[in-house]
């Protein structure tokens, strides 16, 4: 099983405070039952100066800092992939070298929608830029612009036919289940998440997750989910050698 989505590499975004937390998650993730990880610190280009150059090397250099430690310790742990969760904004659309933010060798991008609502000249924004740069997107978290976002708004993001990614503790969230039971039958949520940030600071809930899922969204949910996150591990170990 992989975890899209995590914030477990350390003083870099508003996850991990350090490396002593970041293997502390890893662990927890391990137990239960995650194989692989991608690391997706925030990246919001608010100026120029936060460049995308600047932020690889920064998010490199805090990897390889956990790595070390890992190695040091000789832990087995969840496999880190790197990757980013990039905010869907106009600086971005403009800015050069944007496939240096998909995951590691692959074309897949995990994007944040901003949190209002919806016009939708922000769906055509976000579908020209995966078009015109042969982006693959995952969308983050669809399970959490559920408050805010109109059915119809909803509808038509899912009619691109971009595959989604919902956090894994939305089981626990009525409403949330409600709004997104179609899509769920659909088969365009297609990953899981942790969206872990911390110890204290919204953990892991996989364990919960499996323990509510079959009940809370059927047999179909889990073979679509199992699927793409066995073809996703495929396709990132082949790339990656």
């Amino acid at each position: 099983m992989i975890d899209t989505h995590s914030h477990i590499l350390p003083k870099l975004d508003d996850g991990s405070r350090n490396i002593d937390e970041s293997i502390a998650i890893l662990k927890i993730l391990k137990e239960q039952g995650i194989t692989h990880v991608i690391a997706t610190p925030h990246f919001k280009m608010t100026d120029k100066s936060n460049s995308i150059d600047e932020f690889i090397i920064k998010r490199n250099e805090s990897y390889q800092n956990l790595k070390n430690e890992i190695d040091k310790q000789g832990l087995d742990l969840p496999k880190i992939i790197l990757g980013a969760e990039v905010l869907l904004t106009m600086d971005f659309v403009e800015a050069e070298d944007k496939e240096k933010l998909c995951i590691e060798n692959t074309n897949i991008m995990l994007i944040e929608l901003p949190y209002y609502e919806w016009q939708s000249w922000m769906l055509r924004m976000l579908r020209d830029l995966c078009n015109d740069n042969d982006i693959e997107p995952i969308i983050a978290h669809a399970d959490r612009y559920v408050d805010f976002i109109s059915n119809d708004m909803f509808e038509k993001l899912f009619s691109l036919g971009y595959k989604t990614q919902v956090n894994a503790e939305f089981v626990n969230d009525k409403t949330r289940v409600k709004r997104l039971k179609k899509w769920l039958k659909s088969g365009q949520i297609c990953y899981i998440g942790s969206d872990t940030h911390g110890i204290d600071f919204r953990p892991p809930t996989f364990d919960n997750y499996f323990n509510k899922i079959k009940k809370t969204a059927g047999d179909a949910f889990i073979q679509n989910v199992s699927k793409h996150s066995t073809e996703l591990i495929k396709k990132l170990e082949n790339n990656l050698g």
